[in-house]
């Protein structure tokens, strides 16, 4: 009731007052990030020795002595790195019952990590880890609300997972959205113009189009996904569905029928309910087909503000494509987060960067070239305010989740600072790099080629793209591109342009593959055509076998291949499938290591 009267007001205020009233709202979110970024260290401390207090009675505290570890400097001397491997038979003996293990207090909640590779994982989730990741997401909040305060004014479209597992008596697990709960589940509606019931179908291409059909008839004014990704696949679906969606808006119906949708009749009936005929809406939808040749969302939903979602790492291909269906909007990075935590938060929407949290959780710092060395324990990590502006780093943190010096497997660029607090963007996860010859191609570095290729090539709707190593067992080694091409048509002249262009593109982005390709080490790139859908198919295998859809991130690239031939590369390239490192024979096998850094 509170929430609804808040927000009544709210509507009634002007946009632009809205926006100045944020920092009387948010005013101690404002201090503590002030008093944290001024000193860095102190705010780390201070975070280290609350969770050394509070789990410094459990095996791992006793085993390392938290209650004698003084410091930040004690603690990286103590404590070694760990990784999801050490951790997961912990957590495994938690969920079956063990108290003390890793946490002194009782998780109340597991939240699921499908991980770049898509092994799961299962993050114990404490009122203290709460705590720490609320840091970053009333910084969140408070962005928003100042950069589109439009918000308050309409509704937001957006997925969410918030369906629950049941691993054990009393044990849930789930998407960390629902365990922060709080700003963006949204229970009572007041925000969402989609409903809890639509994340409850299973067709992944359905629960789009009963996403959209619920929101056209709602004043949509902000649209937000983690994944980019997501916001493309609602254009995607507006434009291939819109004269069903307007023919739904007219009935005043849901455009699908129980059986298509596979729920019970209870929630077929509240979705049904909550239809009302817009004719309005119908209207938009047509006159943007008649105009463009299909239905765009700026057109659709004519009061969208602005967009929320990731623009760091593998999301400038996706932020690009959303121009041609939203228009130049202002988008909103989310921050760095993940379900192991929320470790930095935007400040606006120019750019991509955040700022890393000191008042959050505990994060150190490695140089790229220095993690094995620091592993060895020949180097230290650096801390928060050692960062220099400029260098790429892989994240170590801390967590009240009872994550001790856990490697994140993320690389992040550091952009500016805030006070004395380094500005990030994630660039890349460390594993998704691969080098046959010391190339060292990214992820960062196969989008970035991409984006530069959609500004000279026409690619249509090009649904994704993988690039991965190519080892012949005679001749030059050398990358491939693989394309799901969606509704695009690529003949072999088609390929054969795009593979140049793409070669080029990769060697002005990466200096080392330009030298590689300069000393003939490495042949021109080669691009092939994967079935169509393969990418949106495979995305749907995850959701469907219990990922998150927002956790969903396919890998811009496969280090050996192997994603490319769960793509089905053998259907459509069995050449080239050949040739790549996962497969073949002794030689090539020999040679698969090359294919990771």
């Amino acid at each position: 009731m509170l929430a609804r009267l808040a927000l009544a007001i709210a509507q009634l205020v002007s946009a632009k007052r809205l926006s100045s009233l944020v920092d009387v709202v948010f005013v101690r979110t404002k201090r503590e990030l002030e008093r944290a970024v001024a000193d860095p260290r102190a705010a780390q401390e201070a975070r280290l020795a609350k969770i050394l207090r509070a789990h410094a009675d459990t095996e791992i505290g006793r085993k390392y002595d938290f209650a004698s570890i003084k410091n930040l400097d004690e603690w990286r001397v103590r404590v070694p790195l760990c990784t999801w491997d050490d951790v997961a038979p912990l957590i495994e003996r938690m969920i079956a019952g063990e108290e003390g293990v890793l946490v002194g207090e009782k998780p109340f909640f597991y939240a699921t990590s499908s991980g770049t590779t898509g092994r799961r994982k299962l993050i114990p989730v404490t009122s203290s880890f709460v705590e720490e990741c609320r840091v970053a997401n009333k910084l969140l909040y408070r962005t928003t609300l100042a950069s589109m305060p439009q918000l308050l004014h309409g509704k937001r479209l957006s997925l969410r997972s918030p369906r629950t597992e049941k691993l054990a008596e009393g044990i849930e697990a789930g998407s960390i959205t629902v365990a922060l709960g709080g700003g963006f589940e949204d229970e009572e509606g007041l925000l969402d113009a989609v409903p809890v019931d639509v994340f409850f179908v299973d067709d992944f291409s359905k629960r789009y189009f009963l996403a959209l059909r619920l929101a056209l008839q709602e004043e949509v004014t902000v649209c937000s996904a983690v994944n980019p990704s997501t916001l493309v696949q609602f254009a995607r679906t507006l434009a291939e569905h819109g004269e069903a969606l307007a023919l739904a808006l007219e009935s005043g119906s849901l455009g699908l029928d129980k059986s298509a949708l596979g729920v019970d009749a209870a929630r077929f009936a509240r979705l049904q309910s909550r239809c009302v005929r817009d004719d309005g809406a119908a209207k938009r939808i047509r006159d943007s087909i008649a105009a463009h040749g299909r239905a765009r969302m700026a057109d659709a939903f004519p009061l969208l503000a602005g967009l929320v979602c990731w623009k760091g790492g593998s999301a400038l291909w996706y932020l690009e494509q959303l121009k041609a269906s939203y228009g130049e909007l202002p988008v909103l990075d989310y921050g760095y987060c993940a379900s192991e935590g929320c470790f930095a938060a935007p400040l606006s929407t120019q750019g991509a960067s955040s700022v890393l949290l000191p008042h959050g959780h505990v994060v150190e710092l490695v140089p790229e070239q220095d993690i094995e060395a620091v592993r060895a324990g020949t180097k230290s990590t650096l801390l928060m305010h050692e960062a220099v502006v400029g260098a790429r780093y892989l994240v170590i943190v801390t967590t009240g989740a009872g994550l001790y010096r856990y490697e994140m497997n993320d690389v992040v660029e550091v952009t500016g600072k805030l006070g004395a607090a380094p500005l990030i963007v994630f660039r890349h996860k460390s594993g998704a790099m691969a080098s046959i010859t010391g190339e060292k191609v990214g992820e960062s570095h196969v989008v970035n080629a991409m984006a530069r290729v959609a500004r000279n090539v026409t690619l249509g709707a090009l649904a994704g793209f993988v690039a991965s190593p190519l080892l012949p067992a005679d001749g030059t080694p050398r990358w491939l591109l693989a394309v799901d091409p969606g509704t695009t048509a690529f003949d072999d002249d088609a390929l054969g342009a795009l593979a140049t262009a793409f070669d080029d593109a990769l060697r002005t982005e990466n200096e080392e593959y330009d030298a590689k390709r300069k000393s003939l080490r490495l042949a021109p790139a080669l691009a092939a055509v994967l079935p169509k859908h393969a990418i949106v198919h495979h995305r749907a295998r995850r959701v469907a076998a219990g990922a998150p859809d927002a956790h969903v991130k396919v890998p811009h690239v496969s280090a050996d291949g192997s994603l490319l031939l769960e793509l089905g590369l053998l259907q459509t390239a069995p050449t080239l499938a050949a040739q790549l490192p996962c497969r073949g024979d002794s030689r090539r096998d020999l040679h698969r290591g090359l294919g990771r850094i």
